[in-house]
C-alpha cells in the first residue's frame, strides 16, 4: 500500500484535529472581523463559520454517540433531527461565510 494513503486512513484522528484546528482559526478570525469593523458581513460569517464548526464536531463524535440505546430513546422525531442536522448546518455554515464575505467587501466599499 501507497504509505501516505496507510497514513490517512490510520490516523484520522490526526487529520480530524487539524481539520477542526482550522476550523476553530476561521471562527477567530471572523469573530476578529466582526469586532473591529462591526459589518453585518463579518457577523454572518462569524454565525457560517461556527455552524460548520459544531457541523464538523457532531461529525465526529456521533459515531460514538450514535447507539442503540439512543436511537430507542430519541425515537423518529429525534432521529431526523439527528441525522438531517448536520448537513442543514454545513450548508448554513458554507453560506454564511459566503455572503458574509461578500456583505463584508460591499459594506467596506460603500463606506468608502
Amino acid at each position: 500500500m501507497n504509505p501516505l494513503l496507510e497514513v490517512i486512513l490510520t490516523n484520522k484522528l490526526l487529520f480530524d484535529i487539524i481539520g477542526l484546528t482550522g476550523l476553530a482559526l476561521v471562527v477567530a478570525a471572523a469573530t476578529t472581523l466582526a469586532r473591529r469593523w462591526q459589518s453585518w458581513g463579518g457577523r454572518m460569517m462569524m454565525a457560517g463559520a461556527i455552524s460548520l464548526f459544531i457541523a464538523r464536531l457532531w461529525h465526529i463524535i456521533a459515531p460514538h454517540v450514535y447507539t442503540d440505546d439512543l436511537v430507542v430513546s430519541i425515537g423518529p422525531i429525534g432521529n431526523t433531527l439527528f441525522i438531517g442536522l448536520p448537513p442543514l448546518l454545513l450548508a448554513f455554515g458554507i453560506a454564511g461565510i459566503v455572503w458574509g464575505l461578500w456583505g463584508h467587501d460591499r459594506w467596506l466599499k460603500e463606506s468608502n
